[in-house]
């Protein structure tokens, strides 16, 4: 079995409530020099807005709770401030930085380019996702990303921000990518991502992206870690161990529900997620590998014969926090194996997704 780290996002805090705050300011680079049409948004949501002729901004309903704010520009840096709301301030400028070697280093690609098309493939595979259709998921500056191969890592960077078409949920991904690397058992990534709804050319297509948007959600990371916080993981479909380690490498001894009990260590899910804090975070606490299944979908080859469901292992590699809305705060502390870990930026949804208004 593949084994996957899959990072998606530099996770903010994120909280939604009722209340909802504005904020303005201005965009302007060296020497108070306006930045007319960049661009200002909650990392990892819909939420984000353009500065005008001016350089000036007003970002409209930002969700109580605490949002990474980024301000962003082709041809700089891109800048980010951490921010609580209700906030003590209405106005934020940002300055920014000229990137100097953005504009450099964007390739020419040739038609007989082989190898950097293959090179490519691979990059799609390991940042899209394993089974996403390409004519409905695509990346539209793929000249912007290049890679290097060094031994046994594949490594891709992008000189400007990569722009995905999500056809299949309906969404406009804008990705400034920190670092991609992947190995013969690992892919991993970060980045800061805005997310633009499409508008859709009927009620009918609406309707599609609704439903596969549900579909990307149930069984998700997301959706396994809001049960998880939440005390509902069995009612909201998952069935959950905690694994002994003798048994990380040997899947297929044994069944999945192990009536003898050797395979697992029993746990109780309210165990597992201490107090919320200040900050509205949840600390998740395991310390052995965890193994997954999503009961509510079934699988054409399952790993266990009894559990014919999306299987993954979740195991522990730090601090492990959450918001109540399942997002993680740092995708570094879990590593995943088997279906989560396949999932990609074609399956990723905004974090101010709400499956009851998909």
């Amino acid at each position: 079995m593949m084994r996957l780290l899959f990072t998606l996002l530099l996770a903010p805090f994120f909280l939604f409530a009722q209340q909802k705050y504005q904020l303005t300011g201005s965009v302007v680079e060296k020497g108070n020099v306006s930045i007319p049409g960049a661009s200002v948004f909650i990392e990892g949501t819909t939420i984000g807005t353009q500065a005008d002729a001016n350089g000036h901004y007003v970002l409209k309903n930002i969700p109580t709770g605490r949002h990474r704010l980024v301000a962003s520009m082709v041809g700089y840096l891109p800048k980010l401030v951490s921010l609580e709301f209700p906030a003590k301030i209405s106005e934020l400028n940002f300055n920014l930085e000229e990137d100097n070697k953005t504009l450099d280093e964007v390739r020419v690609v040739g038609s007989q380019d082989k190898i950097w098309e293959k090179q490519f493939r691979a990059f799609e595979k390991g940042f899209l996702g394993e089974s996403f259709n390409r004519k409905e998921v695509y990346i539209t500056n793929r000249e912007v990303v290049d890679f290097s191969e060094d031994e046994d890592v594949f490594t891709a960077k992008a000189s400007q921000p990569v722009q995905i078409v999500n056809k299949t949920l309906g969404y406009k991904i804008t990705y400034f990518m920190d670092n991609f690397e992947k190995t013969n058992s690992l892919t991993a990534y970060k980045g800061l991502a805005s997310f633009e709804k499409m508008v859709a050319e009927d009620a009918k297509q609406e309707r599609r992206w609704q439903r596969n948007r549900v579909e990307a959600y149930e069984g998700s990371m997301k959706h396994f870690l809001k049960a998880l916080v939440d005390n509902r993981v069995e009612e909201e479909g998952f069935n959950a161990f905690l694994l002994k380690p003798e048994y990380l490498n040997n899947l297929r001894r044994g069944l999945f529900f192990d009536r003898n009990n050797e395979r697992h260590v029993a746990f109780k899910t309210a165990e597992l997620a201490g107090p919320i804090t200040t900050d509205g975070l949840r600390t998740l606490e395991w310390r052995i590998p965890m193994e997954i299944v999503f009961n509510k979908k079934r699988v054409t080859r399952p790993i266990f014969m009894d559990a014919p469901y999306p299987y993954t292992i979740l195991i522990p590699k730090g601090l492990i926090q959450v918001t109540n809305t399942g997002d993680i705060m740092n995708p570094y502390s879990i590593e995943m194996r088997g279906d989560m870990g396949k999932i990609g930026m074609a399956d990723l949804l905004p974090l101010d997704f709400d499956i009851s208004q998909p």
